[in-house]
């Protein structure tokens, strides 16, 4: 069974064997264990698209700049936003909240804006399900998820998840914990923002914790049995990738989704000729995966575009049944 699995995560690796047949990595789900193909640089999903300029960091502007400054044309994007209510479409959610960080020249990056959106676009729905399905199974009547987003600069990612589920249609509570060494100001502008268009984000419902990780792995305690824990990483550098998934592991987690960066290191323990082969990254991950896939979770790996960063490959999980 291992030497199967081994062969078919390296079958699915790009640029190292034939392809297989084409399939949405969407059709992948915890109970559909069949082979599907892998794309290591998708269309964009959300609603920033970004111009494939060769270098991700030319888009290192304001948001506003992806309107080009031009206020009439933000002020019309701004005047066609819907209400956003329990039935609004997760694109229209979407739409409006960069319409309006637009509107106030965030501060936050054109770059990172579409990095958490199609971050979540890319797993939020499996890990939502993972939760609900633990909740479920766990028989509580009240019930609630909480979204801890590790080494999470801003927070932006966290709180898109949020900002996506109202609580009337999730039909249960959801608290986001965003885990970072210190909050940055743009935090609370973020915040405050998105809480302008999606009200059930605020201060109530998003906690800012200054820790390093590895004090706040330490210090937290199990999440009770009606408590649904989603944990999610963007770009955690290096073996912090492989912290985030143990403490989803020794937590318990629903799911879990990383967004590797910085491999330097990452595949000690692997053989050598695996690294050799397929190289740092691919081994790195392939290890991960394994890892996760031993303590009873069902993986697979997805991507965002990589006009928004090279380091684009996604590691979801999704804790069996």
């Amino acid at each position: 069974m291992l030497a199967a699995a081994i062969i078919a995560a390296l079958l699915a690796m790009p640029g190292r064997m034939p392809p297989l047949s084409k399939a949405s990595s969407c059709d992948y789900g915890a109970k559909t264990n069949h082979i599907t193909s892998f794309d290591d640089n998708p269309p964009f999903k959300g609603v920033v698209v970004l111009e494939d300029l060769g270098c991700p960091d030319l888009h290192r502007n304001r948001i506003r700049r992806y309107f080009h400054d031009d206020n009439d044309k933000l002020l019309a994007a701004s005047s066609q936003q819907p209400t956003i209510t329990s039935s609004t479409s997760t694109t229209n959610i979407l739409s409006a909240i960069v319409t309006h960080l637009a509107c106030n020249d965030a501060p936050v990056d054109t770059k990172e804006v579409a990095e958490s959106i199609e971050f979540y676009l890319r797993s939020g729905k499996r890990a939502i399900g993972a939760a609900k399905r633990t909740l479920q199974n766990n028989g509580s009547i009240k019930q609630s998820m909480v979204i801890e987003d590790l080494c999470c600069g801003h927070g932006l990612t966290g709180m898109l998840f949020a900002a996506c589920n109202h609580p009337e249609r999730l039909k249960t509570s959801m608290k986001v914990v965003l885990v970072d060494q210190s909050e940055p100001e743009s935090h609370s502008i973020l915040r405050n923002l998105i809480s302008d268009v999606c009200p059930w984000v605020n201060e109530a419902t998003v906690n800012f914790v200054e820790s390093d990780l590895d004090g706040y792995t330490k210090s937290k305690q199990r999440h009770s049995s009606a408590e649904a824990s989603i944990i999610i990483s963007t770009h955690a550098c290096g073996s912090l990738t492989d912290d985030v998934i143990k403490y989803a592991v020794q937590s318990s987690a629903a799911s879990v989704t990383v967004m590797p960066c910085c491999y330097t290191g990452t595949a000690k323990g692997s053989p050598f000729g695996v690294q050799r082969m397929y190289g740092v990254r691919e081994t790195a991950d392939i290890r991960r995966s394994f890892y996760l896939h031993e303590n009873g979770y069902h993986v697979d790996f997805a991507a965002i575009p990589k006009a928004i960063t090279p380091m684009n490959r996604l590691i979801v999980a999704e804790r069996r049944s």
